[in-house]
């Protein structure tokens, strides 16, 4: 599928066994991964494939009163380059080491914090992939 892929750190194949996700070939941090959108995601290869970690530390890291106002950022810079990133065929794993819910939000619980991913990705699809929860969104975050 086209578009973020969003899932727990847990059910990666290193921690979960076979059955877990094989991380794709292009491992970045999640402000890294910003920057390269910010800067022109028409240098990315296309049909390449990202695996973007660290989404809980910076929502965590920015504080309750700011993480809003950042999730509300981060979804204008990812929803900017998502006509690119489809025309290229982008894959994206968006790996959580926090545990993901979706009731009438969607947020993942980090170190005692309740932060807002659907602030930042809407309200995504869910669906299990070999009983392994997964959450997706395409690029233009419309859902």
């Amino acid at each position: 599928m086209k578009g973020y892929e969003i899932f727990e750190q847990k059910y990666l194949k290193d921690y979960f066994g076979e059955e877990g996700f094989a991380p794709y070939e292009n491992k970045i941090g999640f402000l890294d991964f910003l920057r390269e959108l910010k800067s022109g995601a028409e240098g990315i290869p296309s049909n390449s494939s990202f695996m973007v970690m660290g989404i809980d530390d910076v929502l965590y890291l920015a504080g309750r009163d700011e993480r809003k106002k950042l999730a509300l950022t981060i979804h204008k810079i990812l929803q900017s380059s998502a006509k690119v990133l489809d025309q290229k065929i982008i894959e994206v794993q968006i790996v959580c080491k926090g545990r993901l819910y979706k009731g009438e939000s969607f947020w993942s619980e980090y170190r005692g914090e309740k932060l807002p991913l659907d602030y930042i990705f809407g309200t995504p699809n869910k669906r299990d992939i070999r009983e392994c929860p997964v959450y997706s969104t395409g690029f233009n975050l419309s859902s």
